[in-house]
Order: C-alpha cells, then sequence, then structure tokens
C-alpha cells in the first residue's frame, strides 16, 4: 500500500485511484481530513491560467544571451581547429606510406599480372585509401562536437 502523502498527491494530480486506495482516503482519518483541502488546492490549479509572455520577452534573453552564445561558438571552433591540428601533425607521413605501399603493390602485382591490369588495381587501391582519409578527417568536426557535448553535458547536467 501507498503513504498518505502519495495518495494525496495523487489526488492533487488528478491521477485516478483505484480501489484500495479510495477505501483508504475515505477510512484514514489524515487523508479523509485533508483531501476536500487538496482537491480545492488542484481545482484552483486546473483553473490557473498564466499570462502570456511579454512580447520583447525573447529579444530581451536573446540580447542578454548573445554574448555568452559568441563565446561557446568560438570555444567550439577552438576546439575543431585545435583538433584539426593535431590530426593534421601525421598526414604527411600517412600520405608518404600510403603511397609507398601504392607503389610497392603495384610492383608486386607487375610481376604476376599485366602492366595494365597491376596500374588498375594499384590505382583502385590509391583512391580507396583516399577515400577513407577523407572520410576520417572529415569525421573529425563531428567527434569534437560530440565530445564537447558530452562534456556540456557532465558540467551541466
Amino acid at each position: 500500500m501507498t503513504t498518505c502523502d502519495d495518495l494525496l498527491a495523487s489526488l492533487l494530480l488528478g491521477q485516478p485511484l483505484d480501489a484500495a486506495a479510495e477505501v483508504h482516503v475515505r477510512t484514514c482519518e489524515r487523508c479523509a481530513a485533508e483531501a476536500p483541502a487538496v482537491g480545492r488546492v488542484a481545482d484552483a490549479l486546473a483553473a490557473f491560467v498564466p499570462a502570456p509572455p511579454a512580447p520583447a520577452l525573447g529579444a530581451a534573453v536573446l540580447r542578454a544571451a548573445r554574448p555568452e552564445l559568441r563565446a561557446a561558438r568560438r570555444a567550439r571552433w577552438a576546439a575543431v581547429a585545435r583538433a584539426l591540428a593535431a590530426s593534421l601533425v601525421p598526414l604527411p607521413l600517412i600520405v608518404l606510406l600510403d603511397a609507398a605501399i601504392v607503389r610497392g603493390l603495384r610492383a608486386a602485382l607487375a610481376v604476376v599480372l599485366p602492366s595494365g591490369l597491376s596500374t588498375y588495381l594499384a590505382f583502385n587501391y590509391a583512391v580507396l585509401l583516399a577515400l577513407l582519409l577523407a572520410i576520417t578527417y572529415a569525421a573529425v568536426p563531428l567527434l569534437v562536437e560530440r565530445q564537447a557535448r558530452g562534456r556540456w553535458m557532465e558540467a551541466h547536467g
């Protein structure tokens, strides 16, 4: 069975009570005494119509928040720039390594396959490497934004 506070809260929120709860409200001295007052409060809350916000409120809030929004946007772009800079450091080494792999692949294939076919296969492999590299670097800003959003959620709950 639930407590008296739970039953009174359910009455206040207008939630239906099961049969056992209704019997409890009628037979419990505290619930029977407080139920009418809770009903009046629930009726008053249901009848309350909030005033519409002032027309200039939205503009005033945006004007007040503008410096914070700018600072957050600058911080976000700074984080993206730092992540891109860090990810670009190994790029020349990656490109040189990929070029060496493609040259070696072409030379190895030229031993067993005709020259045109080995060039075709090496070219397709180079295109695949370039595509994978482009996708990887395109994901950096997305990952930075996701990480920043996660840090913001931790800080602000």
